[in-house]
C-alpha cells in the first residue's frame, strides 16, 4: 500500500537500441502515480568531461510525478500522461529524486518534468 493515494497512471516509453536494419526496440510500460501540476525552479547540475568546473542551469519544472517505492524511471525516458479530460501530454524527466526511509529502502520516487 502506498504512502499517498496513487489515482493516476502514466505510460513510460524507454527508447531502445537500433539494430542493423534501423528498427528500434523501445519498451513501453504503465505505472500508477500521483501527478501534480505546478511551477517550480529546479537546479540541474551537469558534469562534463574535460571541464574542471561543474556547469549548473536553472530549469522551470511544470509538474511532479510521484511513484510508490522504487520506480524504474530514467532521464532518457518519455512520460505520457493523460489527464481527466482525455488530453495527452508528453514529458521528459528533468530530475529524479528517491526518498528513502530510515531503513534505507526507497519510499517514494519523485520525478520533476
Amino acid at each position: 500500500m502506498a504512502i499517498i493515494p496513487l489515482k493516476q497512471t502514466v505510460t513510460i516509453r524507454r527508447p531502445g537500441v537500433q539494430n542493423e536494419w534501423g528498427e528500434s526496440t523501445a519498451t513501453t510500460f504503465t505505472l500508477k502515480c500521483r501527478f501534480e501540476d505546478s511551477n517550480k525552479l529546479t537546479r540541474r547540475t551537469t558534469y562534463q568531461s574535460g571541464f574542471p568546473a561543474i556547469m549548473a542551469e536553472e530549469v522551470v519544472t511544470v509538474a511532479q510525478i510521484t511513484f510508490d517505492k522504487f520506480a524504474d524511471v530514467r532521464l532518457n525516458d518519455e512520460i505520457l500522461y493523460t489527464d481527466e479530460s482525455g488530453m495527452q501530454r508528453l514529458y521528459l524527466p528533468l530530475n529524479i529524486e528517491r526518498i528513502r526511509g530510515l531503513n534505507g529502502k526507497p519510499l517514494l520516487t519523485v520525478v520533476s518534468v
